[in-house]
Protein backbone atom coordinates (compact mmCIF):
# COMPACT_ATOMS: atom_id res chain seq x y z
CA UNK A 1 0.00 0.00 0.00
CA UNK A 2 2.86 2.39 0.72
CA UNK A 3 3.83 4.61 3.64
CA UNK A 4 2.21 7.72 2.15
CA UNK A 5 -1.21 6.08 1.71
CA UNK A 6 -1.10 4.60 5.21
CA UNK A 7 -0.21 7.96 6.77
CA UNK A 8 -3.04 9.61 4.83
CA UNK A 9 -5.47 7.05 6.28
CA UNK A 10 -4.20 7.61 9.82
CA UNK A 11 -4.61 11.37 9.36
CA UNK A 12 -8.16 10.88 8.05
CA UNK A 13 -9.09 8.69 11.03
CA UNK A 14 -7.67 11.28 13.44
CA UNK A 15 -9.56 14.08 11.68
CA UNK A 16 -12.90 12.23 11.62
CA UNK A 17 -12.83 10.56 15.06
CA UNK A 18 -11.73 13.34 17.43
CA UNK A 19 -8.06 12.39 17.32
CA UNK A 20 -5.21 14.86 17.46
CA UNK A 21 -2.40 14.91 14.99
CA UNK A 22 0.56 16.96 13.98
CA UNK A 23 1.98 16.23 10.55
CA UNK A 24 4.80 18.64 9.72
CA UNK A 25 5.55 20.02 6.28
CA UNK A 26 7.29 17.40 4.14
CA UNK A 27 11.00 17.36 3.38
CA UNK A 28 11.88 17.82 -0.30
CA UNK A 29 13.90 15.19 -2.19
CA UNK A 30 16.69 17.77 -2.43
CA UNK A 31 16.68 18.28 1.35
CA UNK A 32 16.87 14.52 1.89
CA UNK A 33 19.79 14.19 -0.53
CA UNK A 34 21.55 17.13 1.13
CA UNK A 35 21.02 15.59 4.59
CA UNK A 36 22.42 12.24 3.45
CA UNK A 37 25.44 13.91 1.89
CA UNK A 38 26.10 16.07 4.96
CA UNK A 39 25.89 13.09 7.32
CA UNK A 40 27.47 10.57 4.94
CA UNK A 41 24.47 8.31 5.50
CA UNK A 42 21.67 6.61 3.57
CA UNK A 43 18.24 6.55 5.17
CA UNK A 44 16.20 3.39 4.53
CA UNK A 45 13.53 3.73 1.79
CA UNK A 46 10.59 3.56 4.21
CA UNK A 47 11.89 6.46 6.29
CA UNK A 48 12.64 8.43 3.13
CA UNK A 49 9.02 8.00 2.04
CA UNK A 50 7.90 8.99 5.55
CA UNK A 51 9.95 12.22 5.49
CA UNK A 52 8.74 13.06 1.98
CA UNK A 53 5.20 12.96 3.42
CA UNK A 54 5.88 14.65 6.76
CA UNK A 55 8.95 15.94 8.58
CA UNK A 56 7.94 14.26 11.82
CA UNK A 57 4.55 13.43 13.27
CA UNK A 58 2.67 13.05 16.50
CA UNK A 59 -0.81 11.52 16.41
CA UNK A 60 -3.17 10.42 19.15
CA UNK A 61 -6.49 8.66 18.80
CA UNK A 62 -8.31 6.51 21.34
CA UNK A 63 -5.59 4.82 23.41
CA UNK A 64 -2.94 5.02 20.72
CA UNK A 65 -0.18 7.50 20.08
CA UNK A 66 2.40 7.44 17.33
CA UNK A 67 5.43 9.76 17.18
CA UNK A 68 8.47 10.02 14.90
CA UNK A 69 10.97 12.87 15.19
CA UNK A 70 11.81 15.38 12.42
CA UNK A 71 14.69 14.65 10.02
CA UNK A 72 16.98 17.24 11.63
CA UNK A 73 16.92 15.22 14.89
CA UNK A 74 17.86 12.01 13.07
CA UNK A 75 21.55 12.24 13.99
CA UNK A 76 23.62 9.81 16.03
CA UNK A 77 25.06 12.09 18.67
CA UNK A 78 24.61 10.03 21.79
CA UNK A 79 22.67 7.06 20.47
CA UNK A 80 21.22 4.35 22.56
CA UNK A 81 17.85 3.17 23.75
CA UNK A 82 17.80 3.07 27.54
CA UNK A 83 17.27 -0.35 29.07
CA UNK A 84 17.96 -2.53 26.03
CA UNK A 85 20.92 -4.75 25.21
CA UNK A 86 23.27 -3.34 22.58
CA UNK A 87 21.51 0.03 22.91
CA UNK A 88 24.61 2.02 21.98
CA UNK A 89 24.08 0.82 18.40
CA UNK A 90 20.53 2.23 18.21
CA UNK A 91 18.93 5.62 18.63
CA UNK A 92 15.32 6.26 19.62
CA UNK A 93 13.44 8.29 16.99
CA UNK A 94 9.91 7.92 18.31
CA UNK A 95 7.41 5.67 19.99
CA UNK A 96 4.24 3.81 19.27
CA UNK A 97 1.98 3.38 22.24
CA UNK A 98 -0.44 1.06 20.42
CA UNK A 99 1.84 -1.87 21.18
CA UNK A 100 4.28 -0.18 23.56
CA UNK A 101 7.23 -0.07 21.21
CA UNK A 102 10.14 2.32 21.03
CA UNK A 103 10.95 3.20 17.41
CA UNK A 104 14.62 3.44 16.60
CA UNK A 105 17.26 3.36 13.90
CA UNK A 106 20.55 1.55 13.79
CA UNK A 107 23.79 3.24 12.83
CA UNK A 108 23.02 2.45 9.16
CA UNK A 109 19.70 4.35 9.45
CA UNK A 110 17.53 1.25 9.13
CA UNK A 111 14.22 1.14 11.01
CA UNK A 112 13.89 -1.00 14.17
CA UNK A 113 11.59 -1.31 17.16
CA UNK A 114 12.11 -2.37 20.74
CA UNK A 115 8.99 -3.82 22.30
CA UNK A 116 8.53 -3.58 26.05
CA UNK A 117 10.84 -6.07 27.70
CA UNK A 118 12.13 -7.61 24.48
CA UNK A 119 15.09 -7.23 22.17
CA UNK A 120 15.46 -4.62 19.46
CA UNK A 121 14.24 -6.05 16.15
CA UNK A 122 14.34 -4.84 12.55
CA UNK A 123 10.88 -3.71 11.57
CA UNK A 124 8.89 -2.63 8.56
CA UNK A 125 7.36 0.80 9.11
CA UNK A 126 4.73 -0.12 6.53
CA UNK A 127 3.69 -3.23 8.50
CA UNK A 128 3.56 -1.24 11.73
CA UNK A 129 1.26 1.36 10.12
CA UNK A 130 -0.94 -1.39 8.61
CA UNK A 131 -1.32 -3.05 12.02
CA UNK A 132 -2.23 0.27 13.60
CA UNK A 133 -4.87 0.95 10.94
CA UNK A 134 -6.40 -2.49 11.51
CA UNK A 135 -6.47 -1.90 15.26
CA UNK A 136 -8.02 1.55 14.82
CA UNK A 137 -10.65 0.05 12.50
CA UNK A 138 -11.62 -2.37 15.26
CA UNK A 139 -11.85 0.50 17.78
CA UNK A 140 -14.10 2.49 15.46
CA UNK A 141 -16.47 -0.42 14.76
Amino acid sequence: MGITRLLEKIKLICDTHNGKDTFCSPVSPEQLAEWEKKHNAHICPELKEFYLFTNGMNSRIYFSSFRICPLEKLIFQKGGVFGYDYSKDYMEIGNFMGDGSVLCIDRNYNFFAAYEGSNIEELSLENLLKSELERLGEEID
